[in-house]
């Protein structure tokens, strides 16, 4: 009796990680609404624009992200991670690549985050490139600081120890986050200040780094801005 063997995954996963305040609102707006220019070019996006539920399953228990203050996340089980797993294979379809998003990404900084994310998604891609926006750190921390104080957390937040609190110290370590994602891959590290200054907008630096430059050519989205 001769027995079938699934294909190894050989496609990648372009997975933008944020981080917060940085065209995320922007980005996955235009990615939905080139979707099928994407479908065209063979890369599938998840139904849900911005992946929150699926980045906080892999989110270490203590971290009190936005999701789980506002009881839209978590406890995690087997089961979610088995349906997020099935809800990616249904997206991908023949396909071979993807391009998932969430800024809910960028809160990992932990080795069994890092070996979560990489068994999850090497089941579907045999690469994985983490796309990395930052910011300068005093706007970062202005306007992290002005979306959390708009969803009423920021008195929440402020109230936690620093290691437990999505607005920590730690969440502002630049070298800290990137050391975690080149854990998964290598990541692509766009500038935020000098993709703004140079065209106006995140989005063409964000083609650039999944490496098609023309995905959102005539598409001018400036969302959440500050």
């Amino acid at each position: 009796m001769t027995g079938t063997t699934t294909p190894a995954p050989s496609g990648t996963l372009w997975l933008h990680v944020g981080t917060h305040k940085t065209g995320s609102t922007s980005i996955q707006e235009a990615l939905s609404r080139r979707a099928e220019g994407l479908n065209e070019r063979g890369r599938r996006l998840l139904p849900e624009a911005n992946a929150w539920a699926l980045a906080n399953l892999f989110l270490r228990p203590n971290v009190c992200s936005a999701a789980r203050m506002l009881g839209t996340a978590g406890p995690e089980s087997l089961k979610d991670f088995d349906e997020a797993s099935a809800q990616v294979a249904v997206a991908l379809r023949s396909d071979r690549d993807m391009i998932i998003s969430s800024e809910a990404f960028c809160l990992m900084r932990e080795a069994l985050e890092a070996f979560a994310i990489r068994a999850f998604f090497r089941a579907h891609f045999a690469r994985i490139v983490p796309v990395v926006i930052l910011r300068r750190e005093e706007d970062w921390r202005r306007s992290r600081e002005d979306q959390l104080r708009k969803t009423g957390l920021w008195e929440r937040q402020r109230g936690l120890a620093d290691r437990d609190s999505a607005d920590g110290s730690w969440y502002y370590d630049r070298g800290a986050l990137l050391r975690f994602w080149s854990m998964i891959g290598s990541p692509q590290v766009i500038d935020y200040d000098e993709a703004m200054a140079a065209d106006g907008s995140i989005l063409p630096a964000f083609g650039r780094a999944i490496g098609m430059p023309d995905l959102f050519e005539g598409l001018d989205l400036r969302l959440n801005s500050r």
